[in-house]
């Protein structure tokens, strides 16, 4: 167990005219809406797309934005997210619009993400079974789970693209709560997150996928990006060729071609969940393809690779060090207070 988590565990603690004079009064409504909300959020265009009066497709068409437009929004919605257009407010489809994220990076989280609370370390070997999965999920004892929260002595957590998170009993882990960031000490936990791979070897190419996230979870481990410092995934990780030891394996979590480095995005998607959860800016990202990936909801992943990577930059006031540990299908990132130098 690597420095900062043994000294976890040596503490203990643990988102025609009537026609023409409903549209005056619904734009009306639009300007109404706009001076009454403040835009907190900013993304940038994927592709052009149309703007609609309302979160609804049949709403009608206001006009049209254009790949690479940053705008201002306000709200990011499963669905639709409301922007700033033409003096008044619109709405676009989510999946086309990318890097939402606060103006200001220290008023709290991205837009539509969960919060979690705690970090658990496995005491023993456990199981949960989600609804409709036939056979329920092993977790190995040493393995690390992000918690949202603690109810009725279970700990709960998602899992994969459900919609409803799963849970194992709350006594089965030793917890650690994370610290905010504005009352971190040097050492201290400020965010961890997981998430889960498939570690059968019937699946062609995933032994090497497997390989692939553990040598690019040592690679992270124990780097530190210091404050006002951008941190590079690729810099880092790549290239993601043979002869920087990476392994062939499925690109995309068993659902595409083989390739050297198959697994590395899994590793940048889950350092990438703890970006959009402290303070920081995301200089640079990119997603796998609008629809998402199997271990993560459809807008919450990040591809790198020659052409792709993702950049953050640290504005908290003080170094951050990153720690990983995959274990048996569970992959938990770790962002840390930098020990003080």
């Amino acid at each position: 167990m690597r420095r900062a988590l043994c000294a976890l565990l040596a503490l203990g603690w643990l988102l025609a005219a009537p026609l023409a004079t409903l549209a005056e009064g619904a734009d009306a409504e639009r300007q109404t809406e706009q001076e009454e909300e403040t835009a907190e959020f900013y993304g940038v265009i994927g592709k052009r797309l149309s703007v609609y009066r309302r979160g609804d497709e049949d709403s009608g068409v206001l006009g049209e934005v254009q790949a690479g437009d940053v705008v201002d929004v306000y709200k990011k919605g499963r669905t639709f997210t409301s922007i700033a257009f033409e003096g008044g407010k619109g709405y676009v489809l989510t999946k086309f619009i990318e890097r939402v994220q606060r103006k200001n990076p220290f008023d709290g989280p991205m837009p539509g993400v969960s919060e979690h609370v705690a970090v658990g370390l496995v005491l023993e070997d456990t199981s949960f079974k989600p609804e409709d999965y036939r056979y329920p999920i092993e977790v190995s004892a040493g393995s690390w789970l992000s918690v949202e929260r603690v109810k009725d002595g279970r700990a709960y957590f998602p899992y994969m693209r459900l919609t409803d998170d799963v849970s194992v009993p709350a006594d089965k882990l030793r917890l650690y709560p994370f610290v905010p960031w504005d009352e971190a000490q040097p050492g201290d936990l400020l965010y961890a997150f997981t998430t889960f791979y498939t570690t059968s070897l019937n699946k062609e190419g995933n032994a090497g996928r497997m390989y692939n996230i553990g040598l690019a979870s040592e690679r992270l481990t124990n780097v530190v990006v210091g404050a006002g410092e951008s941190f590079s995934f690729n810099a880092i990780c790549g290239p993601y060729t043979k002869e920087n030891g990476y392994r062939s394996a499925p690109i995309l979590s068993g659902e595409s071609k083989m390739g050297y480095g198959g697994g590395v995005c899994q590793v940048c998607s889950t350092i990438y969940n703890i970006v959009l959860r402290v303070p920081a800016v995301i200089e640079d990202m990119n997603w796998h393809s609008q629809g998402g990936v199997s271990y993560l909801p459809a807008g919450f992943d990040a591809t790198v690779g020659t052409n792709s990577d993702m950049v953050f930059r640290n504005v908290l006031p003080y170094g951050v060090r990153i720690e990983f540990e995959a274990k048996d299908g569970a992959m938990t990132a770790f962002m840390f207070r930098a020990d003080a130098t």
